[in-house]
């Protein structure tokens, strides 16, 4: 009859073991990680002119199409730096700059000149077909192209519109 009262106890500690078990909160899942979009895809993928890499989670991107040995895009330069830590506030938007200078070396010297905080790629180079939403009929310089992440084209304008920034990204 013991031996019966032990075994009893045994298996009603078990159930209640098992019970207790099944009712334990589980932890929670690891978040997955957030899906890249496609130009941070790409900009991981993309050699750079700079050692500036472009920050590869904005919301949005815009090309600045430029070369050293246009007037106009030195003198649009200036006004787009001083735009860019508005423009990077919490990972909002980011620039690469397309130069359209004969050489990586004449791209570096442009952007030393400035000052200029941006990833370059050559605009006549393998590395820019890899950016979506990248111009590919550029008919004149300084032009921009404003994109979301996935390289959907919002604005092309001349650079002297980088203004527009503003206004095109409030609209998504």
């Amino acid at each position: 009859m013991k031996y019966l009262s032990y075994l009893a106890a045994i298996i009603g500690m078990a159930s209640l073991t098992a019970t207790a078990q099944e009712a334990a909160p589980k932890a929670p899942a690891p978040a997955a990680p957030a899906a890249q979009h496609a130009i941070g895809k790409a900009i991981e993928h993309t050699k750079f002119v700079t050692e500036h890499k472009p920050n590869a989670h904005a919301k949005y991107y815009m090309y600045l199409c430029t070369a050293y040995w246009c007037g106009p895009c030195r003198r649009e330069m200036p006004h787009i730096i001083a735009e860019y830590e508005k423009m990077r506030k919490d990972g909002y938007m980011e620039i690469i700059v397309l130069s359209c200078d004969n050489t990586p070396k004449a791209a570096l010297q442009y952007m030393e000149l400035f000052s200029a905080p941006f990833a370059v790629v050559m605009y006549h180079s393998d590395e820019r077909k890899k950016l979506p939403g990248a111009p590919e009929d550029l008919r004149s310089i300084p032009h921009i192209v404003i994109t979301d992440a996935e390289g959907n084209v919002l604005l092309a304008d001349h650079a002297s519109r980088y203004v527009l920034w503003r206004e095109v990204t409030k609209k998504q």
